[in-house]
């Protein structure tokens, strides 16, 4: 038995590892401008391919979690069809009736395809095939509670220190705060994922309500804060400043609704202890409108007339032009010219500032709508999540809060676009989705047996104190 459970344990301590080299990987990526560039995305496709195939061996030794059993139906088989309409499209030799017309004039026939530019199309199916072996690979490392918290720590601190590296170059230049990435609404969304994940860490650390006493429940609080929880604290206030200074409206606002979910589904039954929950958010997004957004309350009073609500109705004729095929993968650039109306023809609209509307002009409406159906899926199951789980509830709720933020903000810009950050959101909805489900296969580890306590002595008071606090913020996160 001895050999078996150090077997077991070396494989699981392989299976951390490769969670941790896939954060690694996606921290590297947003560290050098996102990866936008087609050499960033090809690293990280290839390093995260790589990573991916030492998961192959390993599930074979070690068993497939029930999370990436329930994951099969709902998320993997639609994506799988999606990534194989794609590879479709970029395919020559098809019927002449899924031809795209960018391809009449084309001097070999046999080359035309339904995508109007099959090699970006090719690039685009790598890098989402990339994010879902992310997904898949957080599913299978965040598996356990105690990993599941590391992981998100480690993504708090990380996005702590990359909205104080934003804030102290914005503040010397001027100029909006963009951090590693070279525009600010994208980088608005990464802030929004760190500023929720600091909250994340520090209501763990806060603990249970316990009591409907609010002046007992703003003890545990300030408790947590004095163990350790100023980290966390201090990284929120460093995100959410930092989200501030990018001036995003739209970043902002769908950080805001991504906070007010992630509170909303934690919220304790007692109305006294729900109060004291929302004293310290409130504070810390008060504090950064009143002092630091000043630029962004002028943006929203000005409303001034954008671009982009011009440019959609354009969007949506060239969707009506190929509902069934779409224009490719990748192709939005080229085939979108020829819809650009005459007085927004100042600007390259290479992209359509709306990820749904692009998705849909490009996928086709049917591998458009598979391929959102399958993210709802995941959205639904993480509320679940919430729900059903009494341990670990703040990790699918913090997952929920970011699948809020991107849903909204997709919607009218393209964050989800950037390599970093579409890579970042499948992690945090692989670990989301590995805790959604109660049971053996997501049960926190302890740290030493029942037997190996017994043998030990006991410890003193103080030191037991502090350890069970220790255990019951990490092993047992609300």
């Amino acid at each position: 038995m001895s050999g078996q459970s150090g077997f077991r344990h070396i494989l699981s301590v392989t299976q951390t590892g490769l969670g941790w080299l896939t954060l690694a990987a996606l921290a590297g990526a947003t560290l050098t401008g996102g990866a936008v560039q087609p050499l960033g995305y090809t690293l990280l496709a290839l390093g995260v391919a790589l990573i991916f195939a030492a998961q192959v061996p390993l599930d074979a030794l070690r068993g497939v979690p029930v999370a990436t059993h329930r994951a099969l139906m709902p998320i993997a088989l639609p994506y799988a069809a999606v990534m194989g309409w794609l590879w479709l499209q970029c395919l020559p030799g098809l019927p002449a009736a899924w031809v795209h017309a960018a391809w009449a004039f084309a001097p070999d026939p046999a080359a035309r395809a339904i995508s109007a530019d099959p090699s970006e199309g090719r690039l685009i199916t790598m890098r989402l095939i990339c994010y879902g072996l992310v997904f898949l690979l957080l599913v299978r490392s965040a598996r356990s509670g105690w990993h599941a918290t590391m992981f998100l720590r480690a993504f708090a601190l990380l996005s702590a220190l990359l909205a104080a590296r934003g804030l102290v170059d914005a503040l010397s230049t001027g100029e909006p705060v963009t951090a590693s990435l070279v525009n600010r609404n994208s980088y608005a969304t990464l802030a929004g994922f760190g500023a929720l994940a600091n909250l994340a860490v520090l209501r763990q650390m806060s603990g249970r309500a316990g009591t409907g006493d609010p002046a007992a429940a703003l003890r545990r609080v300030l408790d947590g804060l004095v163990r350790g929880g100023w980290l966390p604290a201090l990284g929120t206030l460093l995100c959410l400043s930092a989200l501030a200074l990018t001036a995003s409206r739209a970043g902002l606002v769908c950080s805001l609704a991504g906070i007010l979910v992630f509170a909303a589904v934690l919220r304790p039954r007692r109305r006294q202890a729900a109060g004291m929950r929302w004293v310290l958010p409130g504070l810390i997004l008060g504090f950064v409108m009143l002092f630091l957004g000043s630029d962004v309350a002028s943006r929203l009073g000005r409303l001034p007339e954008d671009a982009r609500l011009r440019i959609y109705p354009a969007v949506l004729e060239g969707i009506a032009e190929r509902p069934w095929t779409g224009h490719g993968a990748g192709a939005f650039r080229d085939t979108f010219r020829a819809h650009v109306p005459a007085e927004m023809g100042f600007a390259d609209w290479d992209m359509a500032h709306s990820s749904y509307l692009e998705n849909a002009y490009e996928f086709g409406l049917p591998a458009a709508l598979v391929f959102y159906l399958g993210l709802g899926a995941i959205g639904v199951r993480l509320l679940l999540g919430v729900r059903r789980r009494r341990a670990c509830r703040v990790i699918p709720a913090f997952a929920l809060g970011c699948f809020t933020l991107a849903a909204l903000h997709a919607a009218v810009d393209f964050s989800l676009q950037i390599p970093a950050i579409a890579a970042s959101f499948a992690a945090i909805l692989g670990i989301g989705w590995a805790q959604s489900f109660p049971g053996a296969a997501t049960r926190t580890p302890t740290r030493r047996t029942a037997a190996t306590t017994a043998q030990r002595p006991v410890a003193p008071t103080s030191i037991t104190s502090t350890s069970s606090s220790m255990r019951t913020a990490v092993s047992r996160p609300e």
